[in-house]
């Protein structure tokens, strides 16, 4: 029998399979009509063009009956098995599926699905006996509808999409059983606001890569939203499925354009601070500021989504230091992390009455309390949860650095209902590492002793806490999704409640998308990318915080090692690839291979520059230094022919008044070219990407 991704709760084989069949007829036998079963039917089999649905029987058909009656399974979570659970039946001549509520009937077709094995001239299936239903209810993923737009980058792929290429995705989500969509927006805005028009993500001007003539041009950008909306169209039909949308927005960070245009209505820094990013906060003594803010909320509801999720940045350095805040929220506060906590905490409860006017429908959450002490006093819990209104959900509860006590502390406090995500963000970390893959421990450069420790390994390990416990929800982050399914395959998994170990997972859920064909080939490729990030070089001044180790001459026989792996690597991707194209519903996943395939290509690249630079820190003559920094700077220029010829997002943006660019090659550049020609000497850094400087405290 097919692995079937989520596990199901309860699977009974009896040996048999079904008869062949090129077509489906679905037979209604429900009591109550309450929604049209053939218009899920027809989105749900979006990648089986070649099955007709019929709804009476014709030759070469096999007939699915449909229920509404399904009884509570012995052990089931009530609730959850009426809200999403189902029962099917694969018999030699049909098939009987029932449910209780409408996501039931969605879920059972996902399911249902990959029970479907390609025979010569069609389809059969294992006999068995399925009962389902979920651990967890909301199983989120946060995707990047414009993640630091236009502060830090425009490009992470999703942000690129239109309608088809988002619907495809919800597809694929909705078919591992993802019932949530967070839509990050940060930076300028990606939709239509008719009040501040001018901090929208419209007319922003770029220089891209004209790989037909060689040169950089410049072009005006538009958010593919803006270009031709859809976002009301991609809620409506995730809704059909039983996605729920949720706006993931900063509570006082990188909201629209507004804080980069008006630099003079942002927060002031402290005369003499050492922080280079002040996370482009507003001050919230400025009237106009917090009726932007508010305007900015009411239409972020009107969108249609069914939530809003605030962040609050990293709180304990963060202080408007300006006269009327000192006024406001300083004076009677003990410490600058109470005063700006005063100053959200009034935010919020600003905000959420918009939001309640507006919609008291609309669901919200809150991502706060991050900063230290990690393992927080009996005492301060209490403020917190006194400080925020009963109907606010947690959109983060600790899961790094600190014992799984402490968020079993934070369930107890605020109660498991209101729990909703944890600190799994290995997909988003990876995402800032300028298009390299980096998604185990055993990718990067000696990341046990790293001081970040987002892996894909630390959210399956929070995401098995989380469903143990019970909690209402898990968050996954999607910052990107080329080349990072199987971190999608991951908060799919164990979000629906299954515990295997990391290693025993990647091998099902591989096999279960992929087939036993392509697995071994696939894992490989997963397991055995090595990457290096350009700025582990020890000449790169800036610091990177999700790879802070500096390549040395201890890592030579690993560098040494991955050369001599990687033609193997890269004969692996091309098999696969070939394997991909000639299959009908694989084919989805070429991008995520061709992503895999230039980052490989780059890592190759990379593998000399670091050993360059190893040999230069061991120089012992200013000939070899120059000789060494002349290999780095080509090779420097190696690695940018191919990521400006395969990237649409690779220069720096500084219209905050701070360079940014999550490609480290123009840093490095920089670098190197104050060193081997001192009088072309550049002193403004080019920092890794405004995302990467808010985790320095770290």
């Amino acid at each position: 029998m097919k692995k079937i991704i989520p596990i199901p709760k309860e699977i009974k084989e009896t040996g048999n399979k079904t008869g062949e069949f090129s077509k489906l007829c679905f037979e209604d036998l429900r009591a109550r009509k309450t929604f049209d079963i053939f218009e899920i039917i027809d989105i749900k089999m979006w990648n089986y063009p070649d099955i007709a649905v019929l709804k009476t029987e014709e030759p070469e058909s096999y007939t699915v009956r449909i229920r509404d009656n399904a009884e509570l399974p012995e052990g089931a979570v009530s609730g959850l098995f009426e809200k999403q659970g189902y029962c099917i039946k694969i018999g030699d001549n049909g098939a009987d599926i029932s449910f209780i509520k409408k996501d039931g009937f969605t879920n059972a077709l996902s399911t249902l699905k990959q029970l479907f094995e390609k025979t010569k001239s069609g389809y059969q299936m294992a006999c068995c006996e399925i009962t389902d239903w979920p651990t967890v209810e909301q199983r989120a993923v946060s995707n990047t509808f414009a993640w630091y737009a236009g502060y830090g980058r425009l490009g992470f792929d999703m942000q690129l999409w239109g309608y088809d290429e988002w619907i495809e995705y919800l597809n694929i989500c909705s078919d591992l059983k993802i019932n949530q969509f967070n839509m990050c927006m940060y930076g300028y805005w990606p939709f239509e606001f008719d009040a501040y028009p001018e901090t929208i993500l419209k007319n922003y001007k770029m220089k891209v890569w004209n790989k037909e003539s060689n040169n950089w041009v410049t072009i005006e950008y538009m958010h593919p939203n803006l270009d031709k909306e859809f976002l009301g169209k991609l809620i409506e039909y995730g809704h059909k499925l039983g996605v729920s949308f949720f706006a993931y927005v900063g509570l006082n960070s990188y909201n629209g354009g507004y804080p980069s245009i008006n630099k003079d209505k942002r927060m002031l820094l402290p005369e003499g601070s050492k922080y280079i990013n002040d996370f482009d906060c507003l001050c919230l003594s400025d009237e106009d500021n917090i009726a932007y803010l508010k305007a900015s909320f009411r239409r972020i509801v009107q969108l249609g989504f069914d939530g809003i999720d605030f962040e609050e940045s990293e709180e304990a350095f963060w202080y408007c230091d300006c006269d009327r805040c000192k006024e406001n929220f300083l004076k009677d506060a003990d410490s600058l992390e109470e005063a700006k906590h005063k100053a959200n905490n009034q935010l919020l409860m600003a905000l959420y009455d918009v939001i309640r006017d507006e919609n008291p429908d609309c669901q919200i959450g809150l991502r706060a309390w991050r900063q230290p002490p990690l393992e927080k006093p009996a005492d301060l819990m209490q403020e917190m949860v006194a400080s925020v209104p009963d109907d606010i959900l947690l959109f983060w509860a600790p899961g790094l650095y600190v014992p799984d006590s402490e968020f079993e502390k934070w369930a107890e406090a605020f109660g498991k209902d209101r729990i909703w995500a944890r600190d799994t963000e290995s997909n988003a970390v990876s995402s800032c590492f300028g298009r390299l893959i980096r998604i185990c421990r055993r990718n990067g450069l000696r990341c046990d002793e790293e001081s970040n420790d987002q892996f894909l390994e630390e959210d399956i390990r929070q995401h098995i806490g989380s469903a143990k416990l019970g909690v209402k929800g898990i968050n996954g982050y999607m910052f990107e999704w080329y080349g990072f399914f199987i971190h999608l395959f991951a908060h799919a998994f164990y979000g629906w409640g299954a515990y295997l170990e990391p290693d025993a997972f990647y091998d099902y859920a591989i096999a279960a998308v992929f087939g036993e064909d392509l697995k071994d080939d696939i894992l490989y490729v997963l397991m055995n990318m090595f990457t290096i990030h350009e700025s582990q070089m020890k000449i790169f001044p800036t610091e990177f915080p999700f790879a802070r180790n500096k390549v040395e001459a201890r890592d030579l026989d690993r560098i040494n090692q991955a050369i001599e792996d990687w033609p193997e690597l890269m004969d692996k991707l091309s098999t696969i690839m070939t394997a991909l194209e000639a299959d009908d519903k694989l084919k989805v996943y070429m991008p995520h291979f061709e992503k895999l395939m230039v980052a490989s290509a780059r890592n190759r690249v990379i593998y000399d520059l670091a050993k360059a630079s190893i040999a230069y820190d061991n120089a012992s003559t200013e000939k070899e230094k120059k000789e060494y920094l002349l290999q780095m700077y080509e090779l420097n220029e190696k690695n940018f022919d191919i990521v400006k010829n395969n990237y649409f997002d690779v220069n720096p943006v500084s219209e905050t008044g701070t360079k940014s660019c999550m490609i480290p090659y123009h840093e490095l550049k920089r670098v190197l070219t104050n060193e081997l020609y001192p009088d072309q000497y550049d002193d403004e850094p080019i920092y890794l990407g405004v995302e990467a400087l808010g985790w320095l405290w770290l």
